[in-house]
């Protein structure tokens, strides 16, 4: 069984339509009921989203070169590509705390 379920974390490589959507596989309905349930328990949280389609854009081929340019190429506007890099930054500090 296949299915989806909702995932900040969870950026496709190449169609930013399914950003926020990770694709599980389960063995039967039950199982796939229990990790939609688990999944569930998880906050979705935006900003970690956003970081997502930042990274992806920058680790592409062609350079970003303004901000302007990463708002077009990630969808996002400013001020929400700046809650990004905060809420990256402060993920950072506290796994190397």
């Amino acid at each position: 069984m296949r299915g989806h379920v909702a995932d900040s974390s969870a950026v496709h490589p190449d169609d930013p339509l399914h950003d926020g959507l990770r694709r599980v596989t389960a063995c039967c309905e039950a199982h796939l009921k229990l990790v939609r349930a688990a999944y569930r328990q998880r906050p979705f949280v935006q900003e970690e989203l956003w970081a997502g389609k930042i990274s992806r854009v920058l680790t592409s081929r062609r350079p970003v070169l303004a901000l302007r340019e990463l708002a077009c190429r990630t969808g996002l506007d400013e001020p929400d590509i700046r809650r990004a890099i905060a809420w990256h930054n402060e993920r950072r500090r506290r796994m190397d705390a």
